[in-house]
């Protein structure tokens, strides 16, 4: 009876034994008949007695381990995941589902140059002194930190629970990593400055990878393009890029401006990239940089380059973010030796990650 319990499962580990105790009740009424006596009291005390012990035993250890699981992930996963892979056991097995989801990705700064500076006992000590807060921020928002790749962080919203506003939950969360750092960088000896990159797409989520170890992550197409988002922003000089799709969702909550119309490498489909700024109520603080950039964007694309490169050079003037007015100077100037034609779409081809 005790094998049974601890190698069926519950419910039919309930069934075994009760089968067991009637079986035994009629062959000792059988071999009544042929003068042979089995006790029925002490046999079926003794039984029941063994089953109650065992059982509730089991109830203690599995209960013990499911904490010990719990106890496990939760450095590593939201609550909810953690909560739905400890209640249903069958989430713990290979296997995906295609549904919308936004991604993150954040990266450091030159963090190579900066590792040569410090020893191998302060560099994890700056990582992990960056990395709590950050991961904290992601998981208050409903996001899943997906993994830690060096001193770059990947992040989703949208899954294992569904999350209506995955977009607003990344991009809120993408803003508050910025102030979060400010106020780091305060008190850290070495300041660091991050980029930040925001995909939102159809994007297959579930545990990947071999039968013995998988992790729970996304893969696509939009996947990547988030990926190339965060490399853009050492490209054009700003901390928070996203692309048009997560723009249209968030658009009502956040203040952005339009940076440029790519094709990223590796992507032959062109995609409207945007910074974000800030929450709408501090909109009017943004307004004049957003109303400047539209202008030096729509001569721009109209290929008026006198006029576009006035108005990048006005920008560039009030613009906290120079580097961004100055990749547009360099563009005019290679695009009036070598025009692109009355056809041009204004997609701005990218050779690097």
């Amino acid at each position: 009876m005790v094998w049974v319990i601890n190698n069926i499962p519950p419910l039919v580990s309930v069934v075994v034994p009760l089968g067991m105790l009637i079986t035994y009740y009629f062959v000792a009424r059988t071999l009544q008949s042929f003068g042979i006596t089995l006790d029925i009291f002490y046999s079926y005390y003794y039984g029941w007695a063994v089953y109650v012990v065992s059982f509730g035993y089991n109830l203690l250890y599995f209960d013990k381990e499911r904490q010990k699981i719990k106890g496990m992930f939760e450095h590593y996963l939201a609550p909810e995941y953690i909560n739905k892979v400890t209640d249903n056991p069958k989430n713990l097995k290979l296997g995906g589902e295609e549904r919308e989801m936004t991604v993150l990705f954040s990266d450091i700064r030159s963090f190579s140059t900066l590792s040569e500076k410090l020893s191998p006992q302060e560099l994890v000590s700056l990582l992990n002194e960056f990395l709590t807060p950050m991961t904290n921020i992601i998981m208050e928002n409903h996001g899943i930190v997906d993994k830690y790749i060096g001193d770059a962080i990947m992040a989703f919203w949208g899954a294992p629970i569904e999350d209506q506003k995955h977009p607003e939950n990344a991009v809120r969360s993408g803003l508050q990593m910025l102030e979060k750092l400010n106020e780091l960088n305060k008190t850290l000896k070495n300041p660091i400055r991050i980029g930040i990159g925001i995909n939102t797409d159809q994007m297959v989520v579930g545990n990947m990878g071999s039968e013995k170890r998988f992790n729970y992550t996304v893969m696509g197409d939009g996947v990547n393009l988030a990926s190339r988002l965060e490399g853009l922003t050492k490209h054009y000089g700003v901390p928070f890029v996203i692309a048009e799709e997560t723009q249209n969702r968030v658009k009502d909550s956040f203040a952005t401006r339009l940076l440029d119309i790519v094709a990223v490498k590796g992507k032959k489909n062109p995609v409207k990239i945007y910074q974000v700024l800030g929450e709408t109520e501090k909109e009017t603080e943004f307004g004049n940089l957003i109303a400047r950039t539209n202008e030096a964007l729509e001569a721009y694309f109209a290929q008026k380059w006198t006029p576009a490169e006035k108005a990048f050079q006005l920008l560039k003037n009030t613009d906290p973010y120079k580097q961004y007015s100055e990749n547009f100077l360099e563009r005019i100037k290679l695009l009036r030796k070598a025009p692109p034609g009355k056809d041009w779409s204004g997609v701005w081809e990218m050779h690097e990650k």
